[in-house]
């Protein structure tokens, strides 16, 4: 069974995207990403720091905005319409999910398209369906499709089934899949009997975060497995919404949780500041 780790894949593109700041630099541009965290939640705060770390490695700089709780959505939409127009800014990461007084929506709407790398917009979604070509991804989304392509999975023609159907993974991943002409089913935490949905799969990509956790009966023998969820268990452990035990018994490829997805996450952000960074010299 093939390891779908996310860690050497990270650490080459990593290598290449530092050959791009570089080539920047002589333009005197240093990619920047202004990251904007309300409150003090703790894994904002971890995401941020892994999110600065990345970018640095890059030779790209993060330039950080904490706002109080209390902030009003018609503050955070200022803010982000002043980073707009600050050229020395090349993408905006709005950390989520907001406080409920917020109209979050809204506030990603406020950002745009070209430094949205996040994909956070509806103006970003619409491209998304569209062009995907030309619209930024959501990181997680896009880094799944990343980790599969260093691995050599096959996309066109493939039954692609995706479990979940968030904004964030499983709409806009949905939408990658149909560009890489994979044949793509979507389910979700209600679906009935699921587990005999994705016995016809050649793909099974999980982001429910809920919900029992698929066996081997679940998935045909030789297709390829990618675990998006870690959810903290009872014992202080992580786990994904796959039982790898039982699944590596009948997969022919498994991304492990942790270590799968996530450490792509932070360098896809990285390639979108980066790529950003690049559309400025057009």
């Amino acid at each position: 069974m093939i390891e779908l780790a996310g860690t050497p894949v990270a650490k080459e593109l990593v290598k290449a995207l530092q050959l791009r700041a570089q080539a920047l630099a002589e333009y005197g541009i240093t990619p920047r990403l202004a990251l904007v965290r309300v409150g003090e939640r703790p894994d904002d705060v971890w995401y941020e720091n892994a999110a600065t770390k990345r970018l640095s490695a890059t030779g790209a700089e993060t330039s950080t905005f904490v706002l109080s709780e209390d902030v009003t959505s018609e503050e955070m939409v200022e803010l982000l319409g002043q980073l707009n127009q600050n050229p020395t800014i090349h993408g905006i990461l709005v950390l989520r999910p907001l406080p409920a007084h917020i109209e979050e929506q809204a506030v990603m709407n406020a950002v745009s398209a070209q430094k949205d790398v996040d994909g956070a917009s509806l103006t970003s979604k619409g491209m998304l369906e569209v062009a995907p070509e030309l619209a930024f991804s959501p990181c997680t989304a896009e880094a799944v499709i990343k980790l599969l392509d260093h691995y050599g999975f096959e996309f066109r023609g493939a039954n692609a089934f995706v479990c979940g159907r968030s904004q964030v993974v499983g709409k806009p991943l949905a939408n990658l899949l149909l560009a890489r002409d994979a044949t793509v089913t979507i389910a979700h935490s209600k679906t009935l009997h699921l587990e005999h949905l994705t016995q016809a799969a050649d793909l099974v990509i999980t982001a429910m975060g809920r919900g029992p956790r698929l066996q081997k009966t679940a998935f045909k023998r030789g297709a390829w497995a990618v675990d998006v969820s870690c959810r903290e268990t009872q014992d202080g452990g992580v786990e994904g919404d796959i039982d790898a035990a039982s699944a590596a018994k009948r997969v022919a490829a498994l991304s492990p949780v942790p270590g799968g997805v996530g450490p792509l996450t932070t360098a896809i952000l990285a390639e979108h500041v980066i790529r950003s960074a690049e559309s400025s010299l057009q």
